[in-house]
């Protein structure tokens, strides 16, 4: 029995049946797997569900509807087939020997024989011939989200918003208050990592494991510290959703004079603490839904960001499992969650505060629309200018979507507000 293909099957079971986090789901995984199954699981699992869509489709040409486990080894087999460098006869076999846990004879014969025909013809299969229809299945793009991109950017930006991959590597910021970028560069060095810099001086993009103190460093991505450059806080700063602390901790280190970091469950503002006690910055950490107004903080900060839960379409490439779960209908709910979040802190900001609303997620009606209905029904607040520490397409703009075939970071989006009255 291959125990990596095993640990995947077990993981992405749990992710579909059951509709666990991916991520938590994968990291539970991990602790108990051989190090030499790791990386293997790793690609399995993601690679399974990014590939979602295409893997379906695939199937559709070779099998009518079959049951759960079947449809998930047979899933696993075909990106194997597709993906990855490993043997035609290694993948059918594995795949088998891991049916069998099944206990059911007549579904290992019939996983068998499908992956043995769907391996002797993967090559000559054709996709979908309308432009469309073959950017989702080719990307495996929902095509519900592909068309409100379509909507929202054009045929061919959006096509290229769905085909672009950016690197696999892990985007990490140093610890500056730890340590020199100069220091830690040394210590990659020695350890024999292998890194490239980034467009943020203090951060780089590795490959593989880092073995270095986790106070040292944090995996944080370009378009997450991006957003916190463009509010740049000298003063008293609220993160109005926090968790799980990445963008309050940079805050802080970024000049703010004090931070409050909100979050709304008790478990979720834990992770801020812990986050930020790994770093060693102070916080203050409070509990508290960023929808209901608290009057002791009516015109108290000087800085504001709203980094608000969105439907995460820009993050593709960490949550895969998003573009399994989300649906078009859930939008709507967002889209009144993000403005109630909005009006409702704004009412902390003192006059001439700066204020930052940001998603990672790449539809207007999310991004853009929301901050324009803001300030037309808040004539207090105006645009301000978005300036970044290095060369960027968002400098001198209100708002920018970033995204990643054009700014190669994910599709974070973010607008810069000030109060004028």
């Amino acid at each position: 029995m291959n125990t990596a293909f095993l640990q995947s099957y077990e993981c992405l079971k749990s992710v579909y049946v059951d509709k666990a986090f991916s991520g938590i789901e994968l990291n539970k995984r991990l602790l108990f797997a051989k190090k030499s199954d790791k990386a293997l699981i790793t690609k399995i699992v993601y690679g399974v569900l990014d590939c979602d869509i295409e893997l379906d489709y695939v199937l559709s040409k070779f099998t009518k509807k079959v049951n759960k486990d079947a449809v998930i080894y047979l899933k696993i087999g075909v990106y194997c087939l597709k993906y990855l460098s490993i043997p035609v006869y290694a993948v059918v076999n594995d795949v088998v020997e891991l049916a069998k846990t099944s206990g059911d004879r007549r579904l290992v014969g019939f996983v068998n024989a499908t992956l043995k025909n769907i391996a002797q013809n993967l090559d000559t299969l054709a996709y979908p011939e309308d432009e469309i229809d073959y950017h989702s299945v080719k990307y495996s793009y929902p095509k519900w989200a592909l068309l409100k991109l379509i909507k929202d950017y054009g045929r061919q930006t959006a096509f290229e918003i769905v085909s672009t991959t950016l690197p696999t590597a892990t985007t990490i910021r140093v610890n500056t208050d730890k340590i020199s970028v100069d220091q830690f560069k040394e210590l990659l060095d020695k350890n024999q990592v292998d890194y490239k810099p980034t467009i943020l001086p203090n951060a780089f993009a590795i490959q593989g494991k880092l073995d270095l103190d986790d106070d040292l460093y944090t995996v944080q991505s370009l378009s997450s510290m991006l957003v916190c450059h463009a509010l740049a806080p000298k003063g008293a700063t609220l993160d109005a959703c926090s968790a799980p602390g990445g963008k309050a901790v940079y805050l802080k280190q970024l000049g703010a004079t004090n931070v409050t970091a909100c979050e709304l469950h008790p478990h979720r503002a834990d992770l801020v603490k812990a986050y930020a006690k790994r770093m060693g910055v102070q916080l203050d950490v409070v509990c508290a839904d960023s929808t209901q107004t608290n009057p002791q903080w009516l015109n108290c900060f000087d800085y504001l960001l709203c980094d608000v839960p969105c439907s995460g379409f820009g993050v593709l490439d960490n949550r895969p499992d998003i573009k399994l779960f989300r649906q078009n209908q859930d939008i709507s709910g967002l889209m009144k969650l993000q403005y109630a979040i909005l009006q409702n802190c704004s009412q902390y900001l003192k006059v001439g505060g700066s204020l930052v609303y940001s998603t990672c997620t790449v539809f207007v009606n999310e991004n853009k629309q929301i901050v324009d209905k803001f300030i037309k029904q808040n004539p207090n607040f105006t645009y301000d200018e978005i300036q970044l520490p290095i060369t960027s397409n968002a400098n001198g703009k209100g708002c920018y979507q970033f995204l990643p075939h054009q700014d190669g970071v994910q599709g974070f989006f973010c607008a810069k507000l000030k109060r004028i009255d």
